[in-house]
């Protein structure tokens, strides 16, 4: 397709899916530099407004999820009256794609996806969002792995395997995959998308749908009335642990299916761990083989035969005598009677009703389940009137977060008690966080549902690491954590610091050895007029005891002082050469070192250090001079049998070169 900007900030670059009412595209945003994409709806939809407001739908519930394995929904807009939502690229392919190629899935990796597809639908429903389309198409995977649930909050259009009643919108949802419930064309909740999900489980561990037909129609009543291939007839790997999640999401009846995502998800965690469990049995459910439809008759369809029967029952009427004066006035104080007493009895009811007594209903909030059910019958209600109704929240496990109606207040004896008990806060899957700045990383568990007062941030000295970023979290990555559990993301805070030595004072040699000996390096090394003997340190760069990062290097002024040598005895020496007298140390040997600096034509003066170390001493400063041309220098060291001697160049401060001279 040619590229186009729209909005004047996405410039869309090719085409990547597309349904019956809208097209989606790989699009970038210039504004920050990102790959999005970028859903549209079909121009010929533009002016229906039925279609404008479910694409509005699906911007609007999605605006309102924020989780790691559902799509982010980063923009939403009209431009030329095209109506577009933009959404998180995700780099990988559709379940679908998936399916087809490998199915029947491992059984570890179904569970795996299933997980993340339960706790991207938990998040959903506690914001009280029904996806009422769970499908393969559906589900993106990313490149690691990750899932990403998409298309929340909308009806897919008309397509070949969806069926959508345009003026009812009474049955919405793809055939192969929706439930019971939503083939009858009633209302879609929590149970009817655990029954799609079962339906995609069934397809990654069968590599088949459980119900097929050659219309949508004949596939929808499979859905209402059939029983289906059970998944360990067709795959004998399958564990019955994991067959019995798919049984009981595929129950026909809501009732029997999980109640909610977050007890789904519990048995996902356990299946692999205890996977030889007895076979689920559910109770025989009623079945719908026959769809009643009632037959409304007008009048004018009675048959002749009805309308002679009614000619001579008028007749027959007719030829009857008719009552007596008295009987009628008897007749109608007896009807006058029963009116009567139906009024006296209803009075007699209404009394009785409003003569109920009332009961002081405790506040049982924040209670322990069975503390708030001893209160509630201690108040004199009864155990049938109390309902008890289960939830994700941040309040422990077994608590009760709320109540209908609020207490404490004083209501009927008779009237239903609903209690409200958390089930444990939402689980999500711990992000890998490794290397990401810690701010950042705040940032993403805040956005997974976590509080920022859970969040602990530790610091830590790590040389691997750049400083300011995540080393590691615990719970470590990949872990199922309740958002109400604490996190600790520890922090690099870069290397440890070094203390710089104090060499001032040494010999250039011994004070190399120190600097070494802590993880320091020589730097520039400087010679400076001094009374103290030549080439020992008299100032360091940093000074002695600043704190420094590991292998900094510390430049180094030592002692240029021509009438003595580094042991403090006074120099005769002024035409090279190291020796301090005559007469060489004894038991030496002279060794001979041939020492040429090139310097190239046009290439400005050189500051030329030569430092020798032998018997002499160490790091003893022979030549320090400018040179503008090639010059080469010969020494001479004084070395005893079996021991080394050293010569090392210094090219404008910088350590260039080092001869080692055997004795």
């Amino acid at each position: 397709m040619t590229e186009r900007i729209l909005g004047g900030r996405y410039r869309l670059q090719e085409t990547i899916g597309g349904g019956g009412m809208a097209v989606v595209y790989k699009a970038v945003d210039e504004l920050l530099g990102r790959t999005v994409a970028v859903k549209m709806l079909r121009p010929q939809f533009a002016g229906d407004e039925e279609f404008v407001q479910r694409f509005r739908q699906e911007a609007q519930a999605a605006a309102k999820l924020s989780h790691p394995n559902i799509v982010n929904l980063y923009d939403v807009g009209m431009s030329d009256e095209e109506y577009f939502i933009v959404m998180e690229y995700v780099d990988g392919p559709t379940l679908k794609d998936l399916i087809k190629t490998e199915a029947p899935l491992p059984v570890e990796k179904v569970v795996d996806i299933t997980a993340q597809i339960c706790e991207a639908l938990a998040h959903a429903h506690e914001h009280r969002i029904i996806h009422r389309d769970i499908k393969p198409h559906n589900i993106l995977l990313t490149k690691s792995g990750l899932v990403k649930v998409t298309d929340f909050g909308i009806a897919r259009a008309v397509t070949g395997t969806t069926i959508n009643d345009r003026q009812a919108t009474s049955v919405l949802g793809s055939v192969h995959y929706f439930s019971p419930e939503q083939a009858r064309g009633g209302n879609a909740d929590v149970k009817s998308d655990i029954y799609s999900l079962g339906v995609v489980m069934y397809e990654m561990l069968t590599g088949e749908l459980p119900f097929s037909g050659d219309s949508p129609v004949s596939v929808a009543l499979k859905h209402l009335r059939s029983d289906f291939v059970e998944p360990r007839q067709l795959n004998r790997n399958i564990p019955q642990s994991v067959e019995n999640i798919v049984l009981r999401c595929l129950a026909k009846s809501p009732e029997w299916r999980y109640p909610d995502m977050t007890a789904m998800l519990e048995d996902l965690d356990d299946a692999l761990v205890h996977p030889n469990v007895q076979k689920l049995s559910l109770p025989k459910e009623a079945s719908d083989e026959t769809i009643a439809v009632p037959v409304v008759r007008e009048d004018s369809a009675i048959t002749g035969n009805d309308q002679d029967k009614n000619k001579k029952k008028k007749k027959k009427n007719k030829n009857k005598p008719k009552r007596p004066w008295w009987q009628k006035i008897l007749y109608s104080i007896l009807v006058l009677l029963v009116i009567g007493l139906g009024i006296w009895a209803a009075l007699t009811i209404l009394t009785r009703v409003l003569e109920v007594p009332n009961l002081n209903l405790p506040n049982v909030v924040g209670d322990q389940e069975s503390v708030a059910l001893q209160k509630l019958e201690s108040a004199g209600f009864q155990p049938n009137q109390i309902v008890e109704d289960r939830g994700t929240s941040d309040k422990p496990k077994g608590v009760v977060y709320d109540q209908n109606p609020e207490g404490p207040t004083e209501v009927k004896q008779t009237r239903i008690i609903t209690i409200y008990v958390s089930s444990g806060a939402p689980t999500v899957k711990m992000p890998d966080l490794t290397g990401v700045i810690a701010d950042m990383a705040e940032q993403t568990l805040v956005d997974a549902g976590f509080t920022r007062s859970h969040i602990v941030i530790k610091n830590e000295t790590n040389s691997n690491t750049p400083s300011g970023e995540v080393i590691s979290t615990n719970p470590p990555a990949g872990t199922t954590v309740a958002t109400n559990s604490t996190v600790t993301l520890y922090v690099s805070q870069g290397q440890s610091s070094v203390s710089v030595p104090n060499v001032v004072g040494m010999s250039y040699a011994d004070a190399v050895k120190a600097l070494e000996a802590v993880g320091l390096q020589v730097g520039t090394v400087t010679p400076v007029n001094s009374t103290k003997p030549s080439s020992t340190v008299v100032q360091t760069s940093p000074a002695a005891g600043a704190n420094v990062q590991p292998n900094s290097t510390i430049n180094l002024y030592i002692s240029d002082n021509p009438n003595t040598s580094s042991n403090g005895s006074s120099s005769n020496n002024s035409t090279g050469g190291n020796s301090t007298s005559n007469t060489p140390p004894p038991n030496t040997t002279p060794h001979q070192v041939k020492i040429t600096v090139p310097v190239n034509s046009g290439q400005g003066p050189v500051h030329v250090q030569i430092a020798l170390t032998d018997a002499e001493g160490s790091g003893q400063i022979v030549v320090n001079q400018e040179i503008s041309q090639t010059t080469s220098w010969t020494e001479t060291l004084y070395l005893q049998p079996g021991e080394n001697g050293l010569v090392q160049v210094y090219l404008n401060g910088n350590l260039v070169k080092t001869v080692q001279v055997q004795g």
